[in-house]
């Protein structure tokens, strides 16, 4: 199968186990699967990586580089699969994706959430040695707000045996 650009880079299913044990799956575009089951906080944190990814247009971030190939187990330490395609994506994409709670909860305005996020990944790139990453708009803060919430609240009410499915596109 020849992919297209109609065809996502890949599809990530969460779902529920008999006992409603959290599993995710993602299908790549080559027909490849990569799982990994979850514990609670799993499912909410790749849900929110997808809402940042999407509406940032973040290729090569945690899920374009588990559709070009990358295991669930390459992300662990040791990292064992050497460096990242695209450090500054990956950057935006995990520091975006471990904060947005946060600033999210502790202000209803988009605009000042946004600021706060952009100023907590310079403070953070500034620390690790990194060139700040692009800042994050107002608009784009709302459409990932609104995206995350969506997403978990469907998460939330998915019964045992059931599944959601999502598919990653970019650009």
């Amino acid at each position: 199968m020849h992919p297209t650009m109609t065809q996502p880079l890949c599809t990530l299913t969460f779902s529920r186990t008999r006992d409603g044990r959290p599993v995710m799956s993602i299908t790549r575009r080559d027909g490849t699967v990569a799982w990994q089951k979850q514990d609670g906080f799993f499912p909410l944190h790749d849900l929110t990586h997808f809402a940042v990814e999407t509406v940032l247009g973040i290729r090569e971030g945690f899920l374009g580089m588990m559709a070009d190939g990358w295991e669930l187990a390459d992300f662990g330490t040791p990292w064992p699969r050497g460096p990242m395609p695209n450090p500054r994506d990956a950057l935006l994409a995990e520091a975006s994706v471990g904060a947005f709670g946060l600033f999210a909860q502790s202000s209803g305005d988009d605009a000042e959430a946004a600021a706060a996020l952009n100023a907590h990944l310079a403070d953070y790139c500034a620390r690790h040695g990194h060139d700040p990453p692009r800042a994050i708009t107002a608009d784009e803060f709302a459409r990932i707000r609104r995206m995350r919430e969506e997403l978990h609240q469907r998460w939330l009410a998915l019964a045992p045996r059931e599944a959601m499915e999502l598919e990653f596109r970019v650009g």
